[in-house]
């Protein structure tokens, strides 16, 4: 035989191999192969009312760059008030094929009997002796069968890391965890425990969370994702049950495996060396916890779509269809968004999306694209003796776009005789549990403060001790206040805001709310508007909050990226003068309409 000919036979093996997932190949820049058996890999799932977000469970699950077929999966579920049996049966049913092996124990359906009287959440003697004894079966399973690895983890995970399991076997640690972000102080690491085993806060937790140190630590206790290298020798002393002799606290399946863990000289450790995922932090017992685990996955949803990563739910789980009310009671909800900021309108679109919130995109007018004819034409005019309180200037064209952008959908409001409207900018983020609290709030400004005009849902708040409206946990009146991120506006304060003709005076639009609900510090300003009889309120804690704040990376301001009017004039004059621009008054606006793509949100 040639060697041609036994050089295409290996080839030919090689890429079957690779094909069957035997072989991980590397390709480098000399496009040489690398090949080498993947190490076999049992994943452990504990999945307890957990349907609303088993989609996004299974999506990282799938989704790890890992041949499946050295995959074995194990999944217990028990005890279940909501879908999560059949959610897990349709996706094994889809994916079984596709593993290794996958094998589900269904447990008792009703609650366990220690619980009888309990809130939903609570963890009785006999759930933790029961989770104790099923991890006990997932890690004998693993080191009776074919596993190298045993991946534990939780259906409260949501892995965002493609490569999470080969980062973790390449560090070569007999347990290690990825950490994963919250949206608490709380993970799934302890920086310290007491002599007894339980939580102590270590002086470098903080650290090591928030990402100021980076790495891979050496820590008493990982929970909830973590994976056991079974081919290291001191990790066959591992156990959750029995308990060791000398383990005397009460039942508890992370405190028992970390002392067993401590009692046997094995060590764990954490490392945050990338971003892996997100999980849930421990919920609220009571009436409203599958709610509250829900709207925590739709959180971690939100704060992907935020920052812009990743997260996909699995094709072949069906998604929980939204339950609430498209426009949360609303004649409209508007969303303003640059035309020329199309990243921050598909952002907003996906996180509404996610939220169940119908809305009507509003083309924000672009400061950058008006000029003083236009403005003359619409009648406007700065405030006399208004200047900028920071930087003693003139408004710049950003800030008139803006206050454009708002007033034009307060004339809508007008034409369509609507009674309520809400409005977002487009550069914000929600808090957790916005749709429940944002339903609890109006129903509070509806029964406490017969005829309010303005409500804040996100704003930045400029002095300290506002008052709480009484008998509600949710509003304050607010005081002197900058931004406009997100606010609701009714029909009564509509008209008091159109009565001052503000276009014929104007000041930023943020400038512009306070000075009407008489909160304005500028007592010169205040004199210029009468009366100033907005009922406004406020959330507290507030329900939106910006992408990004002043000086932080990432943040960009087309208010300040444009000029002043007087700037802004000269050159627009000396535009019109010049021979050569493409542009001339008749491009930029005809018959008195705002000019081609009258965009032009602002960012404050």
């Amino acid at each position: 035989m040639r060697y041609t000919d036994i050089f295409k036979t290996w080839m030919v093996l090689c890429l079957a191999l690779i094909n069957f997932g035997i072989c991980y190949v590397e390709l480098d820049d000399e496009a040489e192969f690398q090949a080498e058996v993947e190490p076999t890999v049992t994943i452990a799932i504990l999945a307890r009312n957990a349907a609303s977000n088993l989609p996004w469970f299974f999506g990282g699950i799938e989704n790890l760059n890992y041949p499946k077929h050295r995959i074995d999966i194990w999944i217990s579920t028990d005890h279940n008030e909501d879908d999560t049996e059949s959610v897990l049966k349709t996706w094994i049913d889809a994916m079984k094929p596709l593993y290794h092996n996958i094998n589900l124990t269904i447990g008792e359906s009703s609650r366990y009997v220690d619980e009888a009287g309990e809130h939903l959440g609570h963890w009785s003697e006999m759930r933790y002796d029961n989770v104790i004894k099923l991890r006990q079966e997932a890690l004998d399973l693993a080191r009776h069968r074919w596993s190298d690895y045993l991946l534990m983890i939780d259906s409260d995970q949501f892995i965002h890391d493609r490569n999470l399991l080969r980062h973790l076997i390449s560090q070569d640690k007999p347990v290690i965890a990825p950490m994963m972000n919250s949206t608490s102080l709380y993970t799934n690491f302890w920086g310290a425990v007491t002599e007894d085993g339980f939580y102590k806060r270590s002086d470098d937790y903080l650290d090591i969370l928030e990402r100021f140190k980076t790495g891979t630590f050496n820590v008493p206790m990982v929970h909830s994702i973590f994976l056991i290298n079974l081919r290291h020798e001191v990790t066959r002393h591992l156990q959750y049950y029995p308990p060791h002799p000398a383990y005397v606290a009460a039942p508890d399946d992370i405190i028992q495996f970390s002392f067993s863990a401590r009692y046997n000289n094995v060590p764990m450790f954490v490392t945050n060396a990338r971003y892996y995922g997100s999980l849930i932090p421990p919920v609220e017992k009571g009436p409203k916890f599958l709610q509250l685990v829900a709207d925590y996955g739709l959180y971690i949803r939100l704060v992907h779509i935020h920052e812009e990563l990743v997260l996909e739910p699995s094709k072949h789980v069906p998604l929980p269809p939204p339950k609430f009310d498209n426009k949360l009671g609303f004649d409209e909800i508007y969303l303003i968004n640059l035309e020329r900021r199309p990243d921050r309108r598909i952002m907003m679109e996906q996180a509404l999306a996610e939220l169940g919130i119908e809305y009507k995109y509003f083309p924000a007018v672009d400061g950058r694209q008006l000029n003083e004819t236009y403005l003359d034409q619409l009648g406007v005019k700065q405030l006399e003796g208004y200047l900028d309180p920071y930087h003693k200037r003139p408004m710049k064209m950003g800030e008139i776009g803006c206050f454009l952008s708002h007033y034009f959908i307060w004339k809508e409001m007008e034409e369509k005789g609507y009674n309520r409207i809400l409005i977002f900018e487009d550069d914000v983020r929600f808090r957790v549990n916005f749709i429940r609290y944002f339903y609890e709030m109006m129903a509070e400004a509806d029964r406490h403060i017969n005829g309010w005009d303005l409500l804040y849902i996100g704003r930045k708040i400029m002095q300290n001790n506002e008052d709480f409206v009484i008998n509600s946990r949710h509003l304050v009146y607010p005081g002197y206040t900058y931004w406009t991120l997100s606010y609701a506006v009714t029909r009564s304060g509509l008209k008091k805001l159109l009565a001052q003709d503000p276009i014929a005076k104007m000041l930023p639009v943020d400038e512009y709310l306070p000075i009407m609900f008489g909160a304005h510090t500028n007592k010169e300003w205040l004199e210029k508007f009468f009366p100033r009889d907005v009922t406004a309120l406020s959330a507290n804690p507030l329900f939106v909050e910006p992408l990004k704040y002043i000086g932080e990376e990432g943040y960009v301001s087309d208010t300040e990226d444009s000029l002043p009017i007087t700037e802004s004039k000269q050159e627009a004059s000396s535009v019109e003068n010049s021979k050569d621009s493409q542009y001339s008054t008749s491009d930029s606006m005809s018959n008195k309409q705002p000019p081609p793509n009258p965009t032009g949100h602002t960012e404050l």
